[in-house]
């Protein structure tokens, strides 16, 4: 028997799968039914805001790492941010303008705190606010632009992460305190005190020893970068969100 016009009436399919258009992969079907990967981002930022309110506001602002944990909290909070930005699910050309609120966080803030250290704290009494803007803001906020420029422009998700990863092993690396002895008009010293480093070694080591440590971090952002990191990231649920608006 069929309907009008000779056409059989639906039937729901023997196998138990959704007709297109029909059951939970509907168009109308709940925001919660299609995966919660593209709600990472705004959760990222959420805790990762609340980890740094936590670090700016309550942990000691100096050069001393102080304890492993005083260090992790500070990579995971920054590792939150970066994660807000790589899980961003509007990617457009059209959204080129977010990437002026960096600017002028840079030139309103940052850059002003820390020209007032070396023009206006000629006594060098606060050494430890301007390492702290120097290092906690200013490196990690370019780090941050990077990544957000890399990922608003169309960038995956998991090669934002490869980028803004590698930019922070980079700077813990020891590199930086490896360059700043020998760009400066300065005597390479016996030995080397960086708190990211001595927080591992127990204590200052020697100029050779730092150039070691450095050259370790290379296999860590080889590893990083060869991650499979965007096939992770689409086996979440609703993961194809993340990408829907790349060609826009």
């Amino acid at each position: 028997m069929t309907a009008r016009g000779g056409v059989p009436p639906s039937s729901p399919p023997l196998d138990g799968r959704d007709v297109p258009g029909e059951g939970p992969d509907r168009d109308d079907a709940p925001a919660a039914a299609r995966g919660w990967a593209p709600h990472l981002w705004w959760i990222s930022l959420l805790a990762g805001a609340a980890g740094f309110a936590f670090v700016w506001l309550v942990m000691p602002h100096g050069r001393e790492a102080g304890t492993v944990w005083e260090f992790a909290a500070k990579l995971l909070a920054f590792a939150l941010l970066c994660c807000a930005v790589a899980f961003f699910p509007w990617v457009s050309w059209r959204q080129h303008w977010l990437l002026y609120v960096p600017f002028v966080f840079f030139t309103g803030y940052v850059i002003p705190r820390i020209s007032y250290f070396y023009y206006g704290d000629v006594g060098r009494v606060q050494d430890d606010s301007f390492y702290t803007h120097l290092y906690l803001l200013l490196y990690p906020g370019i780090v941050l632009t990077s990544a957000a420029a890399y990922r608003i422009g169309g960038g995956t998700p998991g090669r934002c992460l490869k980028i803004a990863f590698s930019g922070i092993v980079i700077v813990f690396s020891g590199f930086l305190d490896i360059m700043w002895q020998l760009v400066n008009p300065v005597e390479i010293p016996a030995s080397i005190d960086a708190p990211h480093i001595t927080v591992f070694t127990g204590g200052p080591i020697s100029f050779g020893a730092t150039i070691a440590f450095a050259l370790a971090h290379i296999p860590i952002v080889v590893v990083i970068n060869l991650l499979p990191l965007d096939r992770w990231i689409g086996r979440l649920p609703g993961a194809e969100r993340l990408t829907a608006d790349r060609a826009r």
